[in-house]
């Protein structure tokens, strides 16, 4: 059965590309000299800084290779890079931080949210009372492990399917309450405050930096050392369970390591939860998943609870603050 599905998404696939590469010719003699131009112009000046600045990797080639096979990819390309903009903005935004986040930043908060943690979510145990982190340190399985990993390991590509699924498949179709214009509405507000979020997220690891909680198991309460490198924490498990350096890796590119607060590992599946309820489809997948990565933040010794709450606020404010605006510029043009 999945392989007879699988067959018929091809056959359904197929032909698309074959047309789109068919009318490549046409399509690329009505764009502008602006349209050819720009997007190599913006990769070169992309790639030039990293150069520059001694930071260039091969995760940049791919970006702005990826970037300029969709912006000369004909009508499709053109598509899937509408979609894909907000992420790709973001990725190179996040990645930029490590310039210029050391001079930015206020004060790094290391004693203040262990403390707040253990008053409010705190575990008697017979040694004391330790907070979850602590406590899970210490009861941890492969299993766990394993599971939590993993969903470290996708939450992005969660979020990017889910917003694809709604702006691709169901923006053609509709649900049950929703007609197709509408839900590709909704799903690009998703994938656009998908950006805002990582905004508001990422300012406030500079007015409220916090240091995360593998940062205190390794180096106590006392003043921040702004020179630790990234962690992998209990992912690290995962890597050693199956023999991998994915997160190794992963984290060795980290832009941030004092930015534990608010938890954007829970904000963008909260997000995908958020529209799986307006759109009306994926609800209990999401809303699985969502649950997975609050316990999997705490877990693998990368956020405290407070964290968790505190991402899944920002990500319930920013679609709200995004409706309201919308309501607002509706009235102003009637």
């Amino acid at each position: 059965m999945s392989q007879a599905k699988s067959k018929s998404g091809l056959n359904k696939l197929l032909p698309l590309i074959l047309k789109n590469f068919r009318e490549w010719p046409r399509w690329w003699k009505h764009q502008s000299l602006k349209s050819r131009t720009l997007p190599l112009l913006a990769v070169l000046i992309y790639w030039g800084l990293f150069y520059y600045f001694k930071e260039f990797r091969i995760d940049h080639i791919n970006i702005g290779m990826g970037f300029l096979a969709l912006s000369y990819g004909g009508k499709g390309g053109r598509a899937l890079l509408k979609f894909s903009l907000p992420i790709i903005i973001a990725a190179v935004i996040y990645d930029s931080m490590r310039f210029y986040s050391d001079y930015i930043r206020g004060p790094v908060h290391v004693e203040e949210p262990y403390r707040w943690e253990k008053l409010l979510f705190g575990i008697q145990t017979v040694t004391g009372i330790q907070t979850p982190n602590e406590w899970w340190r210490l009861h941890t399985n492969q299993a766990l492990d394993l599971l939590t990993g993993f969903a470290y390991l996708v939450f992005v590509f969660e979020f990017a399917l889910v917003a694809a699924y709604f702006y691709f498949i169901l923006g053609k179709k509709g649900t049950r309450t929703l007609s197709p214009a509408r839900v590709y509405e909704q799903s690009n507000k998703m994938i656009w405050n998908f950006l805002w979020l990582n905004m508001l997220g990422w300012s406030t690891y500079y007015w409220f930096a916090a240091a995360p909680p593998w940062y205190v198991a390794l180096h106590g309460l006392g003043p921040a050392i702004m020179s630790t490198p990234p962690n992998p924490a209990g992912c690290l498990n995962f890597d050693l369970i199956l023999g991998t350096r994915l997160f190794i890796e992963m984290y060795s590119r980290s832009a941030d390591v004092f930015g534990a607060i608010p938890s954007l590992h829970v904000a963008y599946p909260f997000l995908a939860v958020y529209y799986s309820f307006r759109i009306g489809a994926l609800r209990t997948f999401c809303v699985g998943f969502y649950l997975l990565m609050c316990f999997s933040a705490v877990y693998l010794n990368h956020h405290y609870i407070i964290d968790v709450i505190w991402g899944t606020a920002y990500a319930a404010l920013v679609p709200f603050v995004s409706d309201a605006l919308g309501r607002i510029s509706d009235k102003k043009k009637r």
